[in-house]
């Protein structure tokens, strides 16, 4: 819905991004910025760190941009450098194939973020620039390894107050990963887990990340 508002309000004005609230300065100031990149899939050596990475913008006005103050790695990560899921990934960034072969390159990893809301769509009431927030960003998106990352506002949230930029940067993706584990998959939930405990074994690897569940009524 929201999407399809912002279509609409864009073919009404020629083609132009919806109007935003937040973050100011000159074109050319806003035109860049530095990120770490892959321009092909391969092993470490395929990182490569650029000043001029093309500075994101809001599309629809349901999304917000955040600076990034600190950025953590996931297993995915690993495996996306190397090409995982390339294919299933283009299709869902590019799904009517309008655009040329190749159209990740450059791409920039990085599935955590915690940092600082610079610039709100005009759809979005839960947050104003100057928050403090976490965010946990698909990928088939633009990553976090960058100074800024735009993202929908249902990927972000308001930072615990208690933790630090580092801190809360390592949590976001592998939480809601293990939380996915315990509710969509082990099937547990407020309504059956009253007054049980429940104990779950994270196992990480370069490669895997796997979550085993025990519950019981003690």
């Amino acid at each position: 819905m929201l999407a399809r508002r912002a279509l609409q309000w864009a073919a009404r004005r020629g083609g132009q991004r919806p109007p935003v609230r937040g973050l100011r300065g000159s074109p050319r100031a806003r035109s860049a910025m530095p990120s770490w990149v892959i321009d092909r899939y391969g092993r470490n050596e395929v990182l490569r760190f650029t000043r001029d990475m093309v500075f994101p913008v809001i599309q629809y006005p349901n999304e917000v941009i955040v600076k990034v103050h600190a950025a953590s790695l996931n297993p995915i990560d690993l495996s996306m450098r190397s090409g995982y899921g390339a294919t299933a990934l283009n299709m869902k960034r590019d799904p009517l194939k309008i655009k040329s072969m190749d159209t990740e390159f450059p791409l920039t990893l990085g599935r955590d973020a915690s940092g600082v809301i610079m610039e709100c769509g005009l759809s979005v009431s839960y947050f104003k620039p100057g928050d403090e927030v976490w965010a946990a960003i698909p990928p088939w998106k633009q990553g976090t390894l960058s100074e800024f990352v735009v993202a929908s506002a249902n990927e972000v949230s308001f930072k615990p107050k208690c933790l630090s930029h580092v801190e809360a940067a390592s949590l976001p993706y592998v939480g809601l990963t293990a939380w996915s584990a315990i509710n969509k998959v082990g099937g547990l939930n407020q309504s059956n887990c009253s007054g049980k405990r429940v104990c779950y074994f994270i196992v990480l690897s370069d490669e895997n990340f796997n979550v085993s569940i025990g519950c019981n009524n003690s």
